[in-house]
């Protein structure tokens, strides 16, 4: 049986809604709204104005839904990190310490999620998700004050890779493309190879900034400004010539408002590309700052890529668009004024794609106890079942556990004849453990390789002090090996002293027999510039660190 979803787009200018019907196996789009936001009310949020629209919004379309989807915008800041594993349970476990170093605030006030971009080899990427608590906490209470309460609270940047297959493109399904949402306030960015998301990111411009410098260029109101951007603003195409001062004031005014912009963007494709993605071949573009007379061009002329703008397929028989939508005159709700974010969160709920759920821990959405009552029966077949897997499960289990206890029995056995000259029992290895090593050396050693690794960098002289080539580094408990080449004997010299000072007191440091290299010209070197002789030297260096 179908139920009604709705995604929900609280936006900083308007609310735009996704009405969808999904059903097993399918989906169908029967109503897409946009309306623009109220006027604010004293001392209300954000969150409480956009819900209070949303609620004037579906009243007027009687709109009924079973279940809600939203996102977090500027709220939620996203992150690439890389995993030496592909197991989800690891990557979640080990997610709140790798983004603690990368956000300004505090990891343990924030929800944090994730979706896999792809795995290369034994490294998994991932792009990671965290906003925080309070923020989230406040957009769940204000839907559900007005009934609309979210089950699916995603990420803005990541709501469009449900949108590939649906989208008309001139770009294969398995070649990256960009989806490009310019809102009000932010414009999200995400790379999407079929329906994985390969790339994310939310830049903090937008449709605003255009009405900003048209209030700054023409001395007009925020609202006039406004009205005279979706009206008159254009950008002229490249090569195109202004008509008159006032149209070229215009497309200065624009051109310069959207510059920085262009420059977050250019930035973003080319993190993309240095984090090892495959060239964008097409950029779609939607939201309302794509509304913009002349901006697709310009993107266009500036990216480099072939840029269009976001259109729903629209073909005969297709049972995805209700037919009424299909209807309206060329489809213009299919196309320009799309809420694609609204409608990718549908998509995505009714059938599960990229996508994070920041609805989780303590505000984890509560499923509805009647609708429980009414699956009681068939629940409780269900938890038999389950109970009586459960217990096969354990039982076997418990075999495999009593297998691996007498392997490790008979290893602990070997290992502490070894070390300890007769075999002992775990509660006794441990007391030998905790009681240290004997002759009163620390249990912990003074400086790890890391710590020895950082102090032979510092003690290298400096890139101005004469040509230096670290060949290999290598360091084993308390010897570190380098070889190298470098200019002359005085340099080695230099190198040599200055190494006595690594790690603790006492430091002994021998050199090997120094020979000559000839080091070819360097790739930065002018053209015509000679082979090098270098001297090639070898240092073992003996900490005393305990």
């Amino acid at each position: 049986m179908a139920h009604t979803i709705l995604g929900i787009d609280l936006g900083t200018w308007s609310v735009k809604v996704v009405e969808l019907e999904a059903g097993l196996r399918r989906a169908k789009l029967v109503g897409v709204y946009e309306r623009p936001l109220l006027p604010a009310e004293e001392g209300e949020s954000h969150h409480d104005r956009g819900a209070r629209t949303l609620e004037g919004l579906i009243d007027d379309e009687g709109l009924k839904p079973e279940m809600n989807a939203t996102t977090m915008g500027g709220e939620a800041v996203l992150r690439l990190l890389t995993f030496p594993w592909a197991q989800k349970k690891l990557i979640a476990q080990a997610l709140n310490a790798e983004l603690e170093p990368l956000i300004l605030d505090d990891v343990a006030e924030m929800i944090t999620d994730f979706v896999v971009a792809d795995t290369r080899g034994a490294e998994t990427h991932v792009v990671a998700v965290a906003a925080p608590k309070a923020e989230v906490r406040a957009r769940v209470q204000a839907l559900a004050n007005v009934g609309a309460e979210p089950r699916v609270v995603g990420a803005a940047a990541l709501s469009y890779a449900a949108l590939r297959a649906r989208a008309s493109m001139q770009t294969a399904l398995e070649a990256p493309v960009a989806f490009l949402d310019i809102g009000h306030r932010h414009t999200h960015v995400c790379v999407v190879r079929g329906e994985g998301v390969l790339f994310a990111r939310s830049i903090p411009r937008g449709g605003e900034d255009v009405t900003l410098a048209l209030v700054d260029a023409f001395k007009m109101t925020e609202p006039d400004a406004e009205r005279a951007k979706h009206d008159q603003a254009f950008l002229l195409a490249p090569g195109e010539v202004a008509t008159s001062p006032a149209h070229r004031r215009v497309d200065e005014a624009v051109r310069g408002s959207v510059r920085p912009l262009l420059r977050e963007l250019k930035a973003t494709l080319a993190a993309y590309r240095q984090a090892g993605g495959d060239p964008v071949s097409e950029v779609v573009v939607t939201g309302g700052g794509a509304r913009l007379r002349g901006l697709i061009p310009h993107l266009a002329h500036e990216l480099g890529v072939t840029v269009t703008p976001l259109r729903l397929r629209v073909e005969e028989g297709d049972p995805f668009i209700d037919a009424r939508l299909a209807a309206l005159p060329d489809a213009e709700v299919l196309g320009a004024t799309l809420p694609a974010q609204a409608l990718g969160l549908a998509l995505a709920a009714a059938a599960p794609v990229a996508q994070v759920n920041l609805r989780k821990a303590e505000l984890a959405y509560r499923t509805d106890y009647s609708y429980l009552r009414g699956k009681a029966r068939s629940l409780g077949i269900g938890l038999a079942a389950v109970v009586v897997f459960a217990g096969i499960n354990a039982g076997s289990s418990l075999r495999a556990l009593r297998k691996e206890n007498e392997a490790l029995a008979a290893a602990l056995k070997k290992a502490s004849t070894e070390l300890f000259g007769n075999p002992l029992d775990a509660k006794s290895v441990s007391e030998q453990v905790r009681g240290g090593p004997k002759g009163g050396a620390p249990p912990i050693p003074t400086a790890t390789a890391f710590d020895l690794f950082q102090d032979v960098s510092e003690k290298m002289p400096p890139a101005d002090k004469g040509k230096l080539d670290v060949l290999d580094l290598d360091i084993k408990g308390k010897t570190i090996t380098i070889k190298a080449t470098a200019e002359s004997v005085q340099q080695i010299d230099a190198i040599a002293d200055a190494m006595k000072g690594v790690g603790c007191e006492g430091t002994e440091v021998e050199k090997s027999k120094i020979s000559s290299v000839t080091a070819p010209p360097s790739g930065d070197n002018p053209k015509g510039e000679k082979a090098s002789e270098m001297k090639q030297f070898q240092l073992t260096i003996k900490t005393a660190c305990p």
